[in-house]
């Protein structure tokens, strides 16, 4: 397929602006309200000084110079406010397009990339478009009427310093916008190193425990002090890149007075320009060095919100899970056959490795089996061999590259990941708690679960001591990543979890490997009675979950090298017998 085209940074930006059209276009109104208002001010003190000049004291026209200048006070706080509501929505909506893309990503994306640095974009990254829209705008807006007033008003007082002083701006406006490439690369540059740096902390922060037990507190020490400084350093690079920028309004500006007042001063001492013109043209300029200013501070801060924005977009233009699994929909490699209705689960001919490149060896090497609704099947093998993998293709977390897995008779490269996972249930090898309380825990797959219904789920893993050992009951919490419970006790969560949501096909990836012998048959009784009527996977290393198996699929190297009960594999497989002989004497 062909490389997806990227839109540019700042089309995706004004396509988040126009999404808050309904804040934008009165602050927009305002703006121009406010520049008119401003535009007028000069033409009223020219009025007043020529009135004086006249022998009037022009009281009228100075009480309305007043009031005027109250109004572009008023106008301007009022716009700014209407700016900063349009910059947080823009931040709400870009958060909330990542989020979704985020948790949408397929799982190989989460195997290449931080935690911390996918963060840090939700985080970061969209907090930076905040200033840069309230100052963009800003200077987009009212500027640019301004701008085009002062500068028509100018022109009409005096086209030779109208002439010297556009030629003074455009100088440095030209130097400006080669700076600003500068500035969005190191911004980008920025970026990427607080994501590396916000990574490099949550990895640390999450094993901490780990850490600190393998004595390792220093080194981990150094390392985030070596992101930190190199952080720094970008920051630096930043920092030499914008200084320059937003000086050029402070030069422009002392330029553009020193052109008008030196030749301005010798037009009105030659006669060719009267006083209150040359006022009026100085309040102009004035007029002019605000919104020239805000379009320099603009440049500069645009440059970094694009920056950002690429790291935000080039999430949001990942693929999402649902997308890879229809692209990777291969033909089937043998029609259905008449039996397919009543197996639960049929892989055949699966191929599949995690080396994208595909030089490394395949975790599945065409691996073919049928398993009827309602049969409990055990996946023996040693460490490596492939029984967590044909788990992860089961429930969609990644899509063969070869080969056809049927679930329920259906194909499963036609179904949404949604679909494919509505009738089954995973209880994974380390069987993480997410933070929160027992109860979300619990409801994260069966959200109208009542509290009775949880309450017989944790009694049938034996965890209602967890519950009343503390008076919050369900809402007790279980701390990050569930560090206040035991690992025996994550285990028993997740198969409660599990047995919640009561599923067509349960997986469980060596589920009771951290259970002691009684909580281990506990467990697996409960997970009996739940799974009547049910089709059950297991991938276990202890002979007391193989035995009483239907069937027993005996992998290695990516294949399945045996199948059949307990009884008849310890006759017929040397490597079966081998495992059951270890795990006899264990």
């Amino acid at each position: 397929m062909g490389a997806i085209t990227r839109p540019r940074p700042a089309k995706v930006l004004w396509g988040l602006v126009r999404q808050q059209r309904g804040t934008l276009l009165p602050a927009a109104g305002l703006s121009v309200l406010g520049a008119v208002a401003a535009l007028a001010q000069p033409v009223v003190v020219n009025a007043i000084i020529t009135a004086v000049q006249h022998g009037d004291p022009g009281a009228a026209l100075a009480v309305g110079a007043c009031a005027l200048f109250l109004a572009v006070g008023v106008i301007m706080s009022v716009q700014q406010y209407l700016l900063q509501r349009m910059g947080e929505g823009v931040v709400l909506s870009a958060r909330r397009s990542l989020v979704s893309a985020l948790l949408r990503l397929p799982i190989a994306e989460f195997d290449r990339r931080r935690s911390g640095d996918l963060v840090s974009r939700v985080s970061s990254d969209t907090t930076v478009l905040r200033l840069a829209l309230a100052r963009g705008v800003l200077a987009g807006v009212g500027g640019t009427v301004t701008v085009i007033g002062a500068l028509g008003a100018l022109v009409y007082i005096d086209a030779l310093l109208f002439g010297l002083t556009v030629l003074v701006a455009l100088v440095f406006a030209a130097i400006t916008a080669v700076l600003a490439k500068g500035v969005r690369r190191a911004s980008q540059e920025v970026q990427a190193q607080v994501g590396a740096l916000t990574a490099a902390v949550d990895r640390a922060v999450r094993g901490i425990r780990t850490i600190r037990a393998g004595n390792s507190t220093d080194r981990q020490e150094e390392l985030l002090q070596r992101h930190a400084t190199a952080s720094w350093h970008a920051g630096l690079r930043l920092a030499r890149a914008s200084s320059v920028i937003e000086p050029m309004s402070v030069l422009t500006t002392q330029a553009m007075l020193i052109i008008v007042l030196g030749v301005g001063g010798y037009r009105v001492a030659s006669g060719q320009l009267a006083m209150p013109d040359l006022v009026s043209f100085l309040m102009f300029v004035f007029l002019l060095v605000a919104p020239l200013g805000q379009i320099f501070a603009a440049v500069g801060t645009l440059g970094s919100s694009l920056g950002a924005l690429d790291r935000i977009q080039e999430i949001r233009d990942l693929p999402s899970e649902d997308e890879v699994r229809r692209r990777a929909a291969v033909v089937p490699t043998a029609p259905a056959d008449g039996g397919g209705a009543r197996h639960a689960l049929s892989f055949h001919d699966v191929r599949f490795g995690y080396d994208t490149g595909g030089g490394g060896d395949p975790a599945l090497d065409g691996v073919s089996f049928d398993i009827e609704r309602g049969a409990r099947v055990a996946l023996v093998g040693p460490s490596g061999a492939g029984k967590s993998t044909a788990l992860n293709l089961v429930v969609g977390f990644y899509p063969p590259e070869s080969g056809t897995i049927t679930v329920g008779g259906v194909d499963a490269a036609t179904l949404t990941a949604a679909q494919l996972r509505a009738g089954v249930a995973y209880v994974e090898q380390d069987a993480p708690a997410l933070a929160g309380t027992l109860r979300e825990n619990l409801t994260l797959t069966a959200p109208g679960a009542t509290d009775v219904e949880c309450w017989e789920a944790l009694s049938a893993v034996n965890l209602t001591g967890l519950v009343q050992r503390s008076s919050r009951g369900l809402d007790s919490e279980v701390g990050e990543s569930g560090v206040a419970l035991s690992g025996g006790e994550r285990q028993r969560l997740a198969i409660a979890r599990a047995l919640l949501s009561r599923p067509e096909v349960l997986l469980l990836d060596e589920s009771t490997s951290n259970l002691d012998g009684h909580n281990e048959m506990l467990a697996r009784q409960a997970v009996q009675r739940a799974s009547a009527g049910c089709t059950l996977l297991v991938v276990a290393h202890r002979l007391s979950t193989v035995v009483d198996s239907d069937l027993i699929l005996v992998f290695d190297g990516g294949r399945i090298v045996a199948r059949g009960t307990h009884e008849g594999l310890l006759t017929r497989s040397g490597l079966y017998r081998e495992l059951a002989t270890h795990q006899l004497i264990a």
